[in-house]
This record gives structure tokens, sequence and C-alpha cells, in this order.
């Protein structure tokens, strides 16, 4: 398939780039469906084989993807965490700052994990949209960071976000003092808007 934001003007092309943001993961999903665009994780197993998670890729991560169909007419390869940072075997809490992170075993809600990187941030750390972003982005790469990894990585991270990602959408606007209280209906007209012009260029 060819590339279909040509097919815009620019003042079209403007909008829908814009607009995208505003989708929520449904609509998302309902896109990358209809033109088998992968958002769902797979990790690898010891023996080698390829399972399908029950995670999804975030919400960025998907934003991307269809602006890469859209921009190239190409797809995307798939999340797939190698068989190296994966464990699935338990749910060990952290115990030590060496200890590694692995994708399977972390949780974001044990007591043991979440006081370890308190003490490694400062008492920064809160657990979230950062963290996940830290760490998914080592998994992909075929990394297990240890504790200490980490919590500098999410400290550095957490510094680098002085606004909200593009993809939040509601917090972008807020930091624009721009989600007032019709900030629902604001979004549902921005949404349908994307969805009528994907529908015109990728149907």
């Amino acid at each position: 398939m060819a590339a279909t934001l040509d097919k815009l003007s620019d003042s079209e092309r403007a909008e829908l780039l814009a607009n995208i943001y505003y989708l929520n993961m449904r609509e998302l999903h309902d896109f990358c469906d209809a033109h088998q665009i992968p958002y769902a994780i797979y990790f690898e197993t010891d023996d080698g084989r390829i399972r399908k998670s029950r995670d999804l890729d975030r919400k960025g991560i998907v934003i991307d993807r269809v602006l890469h169909f859209l921009k190239t007419g190409g797809i995307k390869p798939r999340t797939v965490f190698a068989k190296s940072v994966v464990r699935l075997d338990s749910k060990r809490s952290a115990s030590a700052e060496t200890d590694r992170v692995f994708y399977g075993a972390y949780d974001d809600k044990d007591p043991k994990m979440l006081a370890l990187m308190k003490t490694l941030t400062g008492g920064k750390f809160a657990a979230g949209a950062i963290s996940q972003e830290v760490l998914r982005a080592c998994w992909t790469r075929g990394d297990a960071p240890t504790y200490r990894d980490f919590a500098r990585r999410w400290l550095k991270a957490r510094e680098d976000h002085t606004k909200p990602n593009p993809e939040w959408a509601f917090l972008t606007d807020r930091a624009k003092g721009t989600a007032g209280a019709e900030w629902k209906q604001v979004r549902n007209r921005k949404a349908s808007a994307a969805i009528a012009m994907l529908r015109t260029i990728a149907p």
C-alpha cells in the first residue's frame, strides 16, 4: 500500500496529525485491526517459541505505528521481548539494587519493590506511565536493567518530562489551560474528525 497522507492537503494533513492524539485506545485498535497493524505484546519462551501476552503496547507506540503506516504504507514489526528479559515462573520481591527487573516478574504494587525504588530515587519514585515507558523500552532492546539502573533511568525520564507526551491529550490540554468542563465533547469532536479522515484515505 502506498503512503496515504499524500492524498491530503497540507491543512488536512496538519489537522489529522493533531487530532489523531485524541483517539482513545479502542478507536486506535479498531483502525489497527482493519489494517493488520500489531499492538499486542509478544514474548519469547525458554524453548524459543513466541507467545502472545495479555499486555498491549502503550498509546504512543500504537500512534507511532499508525503514523508510520499512513506515511509509508508499511507496517512496523510487533513488540517481542526476548527470552533473556522474561521471567514468568515467579514474582520474587526485589531485595537488592543489583537484582534485575524482568518482564513477567516485575510487580508495580509490590511493597518491597516500591520501598527499594523509593530509597534509590530519594523518595521520588511512583509506579505509573513513566516507569512502564522506561521498562518496556529496556525490554524491547533486550535489556533487563538492575533496579539501580531502573531508578537512574526513571529519574532521567521524569526530569525530561517537562510537558505531557502528545498522546496524553487531556494532560496536554490541561497544561495549555484548554481542558475545560467540555473537554470530553471536544475530544469526541476531534476524534470523530480524525476517524472520518482516516476512513477517507485508508478505508
